[in-house]
């Protein structure tokens, strides 16, 4: 299991080409897996492939029916796969980088078992609205 961790600033350039720190791609792998999140934050999730297939395990291994289906679809809907090249970037497609409204300043988060892509501004907003409102569950550590 991957072990994602950090938070980072990089611009995107107009080739939609992102720049993946090594300690990411270290944890990620060479190909690893982008998707929209199915929360629908306005967001990207990349995660290691064997974690991502762990993942879609628990999708596929649900009651059969429509349901399933219909779950199946909108998983797989918004699923890419990405190699970085030698200069440690990724080709993030259009319909993602619109969906995440990502443009020239990105921040990503290695947030656990993913990272996460986000346009710094909209993260900034988010952080925002989330602090104001008192949004930060409570959780315990074991230390």
């Amino acid at each position: 299991m991957a072990l994602l961790l950090g938070q980072y600033v990089h611009n995107m350039d107009p080739k939609n080409r992102l720049f993946i720190p090594s300690s990411l791609r270290d944890e990620l792998g060479q190909k690893f897996v982008l998707c929209t999140p199915p929360n629908g934050e306005k967001c990207l999730f990349g995660y290691a492939v064997a974690d991502w297939q762990e993942l879609a395990e628990k999708v596929n291994g649900q009651p059969t029916g429509r349901d399933l289906t219909l779950r199946q679809r909108f998983t797989y809907l918004n699923v890419d796969t990405v190699t970085h090249d030698s200069q440690g970037r990724i080709t993030i497609k259009n319909s993602f980088c619109e969906y995440a409204g990502l443009e020239r300043e990105v921040f990503i988060l290695g947030a656990g078992r993913r990272m996460e892509i986000w346009d710094l501004a909209a993260w900034n907003r988010m952080l925002e609205a989330a602090k104001a409102n008192n949004e930060f569950p409570a959780y315990d550590f074991p230390f």
